[in-house]
């Protein structure tokens, strides 16, 4: 081998050296700017990774748990929440059964949202769920929860198409100069609402010093066709009125306490149908206890306590049709026990009405075709069973009718049905009838004896 052949070799090995560092080189470098951290060089020691990517424009982050302001945005895994100053609004857009404690955390604004003790909760905002949010609000996380309602402001809670749901818990106005409820509805006060394909559940809960005079403002209410829900073993007092619906199918109202509204007790309102209403108790309310009113129709009243309201206990009115009132007791209310009015086709069966101011069941307007079918009617302060104001069509039958102050059935307008098998003493006058049926034929079709004055009495 010559000198020179050496040369060439060590030349060519050093020249190949350099160009595998080069290359190693440049794969490094690749890697670091394609964002895949490399593996630890030959030395052991693993190279810096890069620097994280900044935060794209219009991106909003969920503020931490370092008390920083929130961005109008705060969203993690399961909650999307907006919330805009000017109108006072916090909106749920996205939360799958999200309580008060991650609504607070995603929020990030305690003036907003704060929990003064633990289960005892204050709202300073209005909150919105929109469709696809669901808000749950549950003992022990929130036994109680108090919404700003004072001389300067009030705010609500509305559900808007979302899911909200009550167990256990309380809900009130709050007036913290008073540090108490607000009491003052003139002015405008906080409430709870679920509309547009809303729905709302509520249970073991008490809601109370709720709602004021303006429409979806009541109180307690479930507004618009597609809105679901149900109240049951609650409690709805001193409300506006104390459970309001609107254009609402299929309401499931039970075991309920509702008591010192200011209007109505229970009102199902306009095409609110299929309901059921059982085994409430509805005393003290300032105007009706129990009212289905303007075509709320195909629904039952059942097995109710209905007591000391100052108008009438139960009413069917303005084409609320086809309704069961059943097995209900009905006392010491005002005017009547239960009162049919412009309505038709309902039946009034095993019902107890005493002790109301006029008649135990009174049936007017123009009613028609209604059933007053075993009920018991006794010590009213003027009938047991009033018809009038061109009731027509309607039957009277197997009714134990007893000690009422005037009569004990008044048919005072003409064109009804059957008038049969009723038991009828301790009246005034036992049976009054318009003279479409001789006396004998009303004796012989019923029990009528020992009333007052006389057992049976007619226009002839």
């Amino acid at each position: 081998m010559r000198i020179g052949d050496t040369s060439r070799r060590r030349w060519a090995t050093g020249r190949q050296c350099q160009l595998i560092g080069c290359l190693l080189a440049v794969l490094l470098l690749a890697a670091c700017s394609s964002g895949v951290a490399p593996g630890p060089t030959p030395g052991g020691q693993a190279p810096t990774p890069p620097a994280p990517p900044a935060t794209p424009t219009g991106t909003t982050v969920a503020p931490g748990p370092t008390g920083s302001p929130a961005s109008p945005t705060a969203q993690d895994a399961n909650i999307s929440v907006n919330y805009d100053s000017d109108s006072n609004t916090i909106t749920m857009e996205r939360g799958d059964s999200t309580g008060l404690a991650g609504l607070r955390d995603a929020l990030n604004q305690p003036d907003l949202l704060q929990e003064l003790t633990p289960g005892e909760w204050r709202l300073a905002a209005n909150l919105q769920i929109n469709e696809g949010a669901s808000l749950h609000l549950a003992a022990p996380e929130v036994r109680r929860l108090k919404l700003r309602s004072d001389e300067e402001a009030f705010v609500w809670i509305r559900a808007f198409g979302g899911e909200l749901t009550f167990t256990g818990t309380e809900v009130s106005s709050w007036d913290s100069t008073r540090n108490g409820v607000d009491e003052n509805y003139a002015d405008g006060r906080s409430f709870v609402l679920a509309r547009s394909g809303a729905r709302m559940n509520i249970t073991d809960s008490v809601f109370t010093h709720l709602g004021y005079a303006a429409d979806e403002s009541y109180g307690v209410a479930w507004r618009l066709e597609g809105t679901r829900g149900e109240a049951v073993n609650s409690r709805f007092g001193y409300n506006y009125y104390g459970l309001y619906s609107y254009e609402v199918p299929g309401l499931v109202i039970r075991g309920n306490e509702v008591h010192h509204s200011v209007q109505y007790g229970i009102d199902p309102h306009t095409k609110s149908n299929h309901l059921l209403i059982e085994g409430n108790r509805a005393h003290n309310n300032g105007k009706h206890g129990i009212i289905l009113a303007e075509g709320c129709s195909d629904s039952i009243i059942r097995n109710n306590e209905v007591f000391n309201n100052q108008l009438h206990g139960i009413v069917l009115y303005q084409r609320s049709n086809n309704n069961l009132v059943e097995g209900n007791t009905v006392y010491g209310n005002a005017l009547e026990g239960i009162n049919i009015n412009n309505a038709n086709g309902n039946t009034v069966r095993n019902n107890t009405v005493y002790e109301n101011g006029e008649a135990g069941i009174g049936v007017g307007q123009g009613a028609r075709n209604n059933q007053i079918i075993g009920n018991t009617a006794r010590n009213n302060g003027q009938d047991g069973i009033y018809f009038y104001s061109n009731a027509r069509e309607n039957s009277v039958l197997e009714n134990l009718v007893a000690d009422n102050q005037r009569y004990g059935i008044y048919i005072k307008s003409e064109r009804n049905r059957e008038i049969e098998g009723n038991q009828v003493s301790g009246n005034t006058i036992g049976i009054f009838h318009p003279g479409e049926h001789t006396d004998q034929q009303i004796q012989d079709a019923n029990r009528v004896a020992n009333n007052r004055t006389t057992d049976i009495a007619s226009e002839q």
